[in-house]
């Protein structure tokens, strides 16, 4: 039996004292108080949360932006794998040679025309005596050339069907796109990477306006490694295309393609990655 006058009986003891105290509402009514005092604390806590959140968020993000800088620019670039050989592309034709042959020395010849029947004052051209064709050739035009040439051996110029020896027009070479062996930077493709890494300067414009992306650059790598026909066949604007230009035209020349064991002309195509530290 309780002792009622002790200071130690609570309320709860004494409504509870002949009744199941491991029912639940006996712990329910004993812990009452101390969780209304902890669920009124997190309350203030989140009211509080709720009203200063905001504005302290707010603070720290002008604080941010006002020191933020670019303190590092860093510059990939990738070159795109060379699309798979075609079996039936013929090979290129053989280059002209080294030196080719000066032109053969012109004959003199003497325009022909043929007999007609006319009066003395209708006659407009002049006609031509058998002792002037002795140094000549017979030809559609009158030409002075060389009096040594030998009329053989030589072409006679206006001469339709002549005889003589014929020389070849210089075949230009082709250029393609796909050969066997590929053209590739002096050291190979890092040594490319860390070359453009270093000669390209980011464009200002493009710093103040968070531009970065891919440029890519054509150009003709010749049959002795010389680089030409540089341009931009896809860009981003923002001074990025002007710069990547500028650093590819920089690049020393290259190893030259190969097809069937022959140096040739290839097209190739890189591309200049620019990323702006802490882009996407």
């Amino acid at each position: 039996m309780l002792d009622y006058q002790s200071n130690k009986v609570s309320l709860e003891d004494i409504i509870f004292e002949y009744r199941n105290k491991a029912y639940g509402a006996y712990e329910l009514r004993t812990k009452y108080q101390k969780r209304s005092i902890l669920a009124s604390v997190w309350a203030i806590v989140i009211l509080f949360l709720i009203l200063v959140g905001p504005i302290a968020i707010s603070k720290i993000q002008e604080a941010l932006s006002s020191t933020e800088e670019v303190e590092e620019i860093t510059v990939e670039t990738k070159l795109a794998p060379p699309p798979p050989l075609d079996p039936n592309t013929p090979p290129p034709p053989p280059p002209p040679p080294a030196s080719a042959a000066p032109p053969p020395p012109k004959v003199s010849t003497v325009r022909f025309l043929p007999p007609e029947v006319a009066k003395d004052e209708e006659v407009k051209e002049e006609i031509i005596k058998n002792d002037e064709l002795k140094d000549a050739v017979a030809s559609t035009e009158t030409v002075q050339g060389d009096p040594n040439a030998d009329p053989n051996e030589v072409v006679v110029e206006g001469t339709p069907g002549g005889t003589g020896t014929v020389v070849e027009a210089p075949v230009e070479e082709e250029i393609l796109s796909v050969v066997e062996e590929m053209p590739e930077f002096p050291g190979g493709q890092e040594k490319m990477i860390a070359f453009l890494a270093k000669s390209i300067k980011y464009p200002q414009q493009a710093i103040r306006s968070e531009k970065q992306g891919r440029v890519y650059v054509q150009f003709i790598v010749g049959s002795n490694g010389e680089l030409t026909g540089f341009e931009v066949v896809r860009g981003v604007g923002f001074g990025l295309d002007e710069e990547a230009l500028r650093a590819s035209k920089l690049m020393p020349n290259w190893k030259p393609g190969k097809q069937g064991g022959r140096a040739v002309k290839v097209k190739c195509v890189i591309p200049v990655e620019f990323k702006l530290e802490g882009g996407n």
